[in-house]
Order: C-alpha cells, then structure tokens, then sequence
C-alpha cells in the first residue's frame, strides 16, 4: 500500500471522496478489502507524520469501503465482541462519548450502551445501520452508498469472501509453492508428473498454513472525528 496525492475535493468530506465511510487509516484490514493506496489529509490535526494531519485509506469503490469498516468493528481487537459504550469510547479516543452514544441511539431503536457487537449483530439490520449511522457522524454527512452495496458488503464481510488483493497474494504463494515442490521432487528423481503433483500437494500446504494461522495485525488508527476535511 503506498502514499498517492490525489487532489482533495473540498466540497465533500474526505471519507465520501476516498469511499471510505469508516475514516480509516491504512493497515492491514483496508489492505486485505482491496485498498493498495492511502494519502494524508493535511487537516491540521497534527497524528500523521511530520505534521501532515490524519492518513486515510483509498477505496475503488463502496463495497470495498463498506467491508473493511464491518471487518475492522467486527475483527478488530479493540472492538470485537465488545459493549457498545466500550467499543466506541475507543474509537472515539475519548471525545464526546455521550454525545456520540446519544447520537447512535437516536437514530438506531433498541440499541444501548450495553449492545454487544458480536457476529449477531453485525450480521442483523441493526448492524448495517450502525454502520451507516457512524459513517454519517465521522464524515458529517450520510455516506452516498446505496442500500444494495451495504447489503453485498454485509454478506461479503460476514463470509469471508477474498478480495483481488487476498486472491493475488494467495495465487502467486500456491504458484511460487508449486514451483518449488515441483523442482525438489525432479531432482530427488520423480517422473515429471508425479513431481508436479508433489508440488501442488505442497504449495497447498503452505497457502492453508498461511491462510489460517494467526496473523499480527498493523496497528489501525480510526480516523476519528477529525478526520471530515
């Protein structure tokens, strides 16, 4: 993922412009939902480096955008499984937690302080209109993606679906496995096909290894309330 300078539009917030509607930074969850660029905004909030403000995620389109903010409240170890008061005085870093509290249950009936955001929740209605509902406070305006990409997003989160970015990665370790078993098994005297058996047995291997064992997560920073240039 590498730093662009796309001109800002400052007639719209930064989230609607980079269709990012949870604000968020680059890190390994905007990475594996498609994002492969980021930018700092310059906003005068002093986090990023050198003075330039908040960085934030560049998305191609809603859906993508829509997936990692799911992924990131649902998987995050800051968030997951975790009170709704809890959850989103850390998103918040402790800014204007009643206020923000006040604002989600104004506009989502049912859901209090005490809401836990587990799988159920983010698979309910109620977990699509969290996420609209905290797009809109994070950008100051409702997101512009429409109902169907927060119901594909939703179904693409909650399933695990790989993005191109997840494919790409995952198709070029089998390829590279591939390769590798298959040399190995010729020079230890195997007839070509068996060898290339043998090599796709242990790329196979080696991508489910990868593929399931824990990962360390990047350290995301929210874009938080700042973050509406």
């Amino acid at each position: 993922m590498g730093e662009v300078h796309i001109k800002r539009d400052f007639r719209i917030p930064a989230a609607i412009q980079f269709k990012n509607p949870g604000a968020m930074w680059p890190g390994a969850t905007a990475t594996k939902w498609g994002s492969t660029k980021w930018q700092y905004l310059s906003d005068g909030t002093g986090q990023g480096g050198n003075g330039k403000g908040n960085k934030i995620a560049i998305f191609d389109s809603w859906v993508d955008g829509i997936c990692a903010q799911l992924d990131l409240w649902r998987t995050g170890p800051k968030y997951k499984n975790k009170r709704f008061a809890d959850a989103i005085r850390v998103w918040s870093g402790g800014n204007n937690v009643p206020a923000y509290i006040a604002h989600v249950k104004a506009r989502i009936p049912g859901m209090d302080e005490d809401t836990v955001m587990n799988d159920a929740f983010w698979a309910s209605p109620n977990g699509i209109k969290f996420l609209k509902v905290q797009a809109a406070h994070e950008a100051g305006k409702p997101i512009p993606a429409s109902d169907a990409d927060y119901a594909v997003a939703q179904k693409r989160a909650m399933s695990g679906v790989p993005t191109k970015n997840t494919m790409k990665k995952a198709a070029g370790s089998v390829a590279a496995g591939t390769a590798a078993g298959t040399a190995t098994a010729v020079q230890q005297g195997f007839p070509l096909t068996y060898a290339i058996l043998i090599g796709l047995g242990i790329a196979l291997a080696v991508f489910l290894v990868w593929k399931f064992k824990p990962h360390k997560e990047t350290v995301e920073v929210p874009a938080v309330e700042g973050v509406k240039s």
